[in-house]
């Protein structure tokens, strides 16, 4: 019986012994070699994770304008999809709707344009955007000038970014005051990625 008692403790004893030796398994490093099998598959994947640490992504966002002034009225939608190609560069297209609605006394207009952009824009530093974006907007005028025609514009821009928001201002070189939609080569942006 005793014999059985000092076998059981001694046996306790070494099994202490060795488990304690044991090194302790730390996830995901790749320099220890006897890891378990779920270990490992851990460690495979965080090393894939290293490979490749950035996922190209689409997200989506655009911009959404509202302007109430003196008789007037304007509206814009942009929806826009973008490619993160990387954390650094990033390109897209997207769609333009503005209506322009002005009436007083004298002089009125409405006007609905529609079209389409692309965009490709890098970020040097993850705050700051600078981007460049070709837009061809058809233009319906109505009232006292009344026309159709196709305005091009290529704005370089350079934005504030802060999370899923950018803000800065743009600046279309092709600027036509006769024709563009807008009163300004230079333009607030606000945009939002999702």
């Amino acid at each position: 019986m005793i014999h059985r008692l000092y076998l059981s403790i001694c046996f306790c004893f070494l099994f202490i012994s060795v488990t304690a030796q044991e090194k302790v398994v730390i996830e995901n490093n790749p320099d220890y070699k006897f890891q378990s099998e779920k270990q490992a598959e851990k460690t495979a994947s965080a090393q894939q994770r290293k490979k490749d640490p950035y996922q190209r992504t689409w997200s989506f966002g655009g911009n959404i304008g509202f302007s109430f002034w003196n008789g007037g009225t304007d509206i814009l939608l942009a929806p826009k999809a973008y490619y993160n190609i990387s954390p650094q560069f990033i390109t897209g297209f997207g769609i333009t709707y503005i209506y322009s609605d002005y009436d007083d006394r004298f002089f009125g207009y409405h006007q609905n344009s529609i079209g389409g952009s692309i965009m490709a824009a890098v970020r040097p530093v993850p705050m700051l955007q600078l981007s460049a974006e070709y837009e061809a907007l058809h233009t319906n005028r109505g009232g006292y000038r009344a026309d159709q025609y196709w305005n091009n514009a290529i704005y370089l821009g350079a934005a504030f970014v802060t999370g899923n928001v950018s803000f800065g201002f743009r600046y279309d070189v092709l600027y036509d005051a006769n024709k563009s939609v807008y009163g300004s080569a230079w333009n607030p942006v606000i945009g939002f990625y999702f």
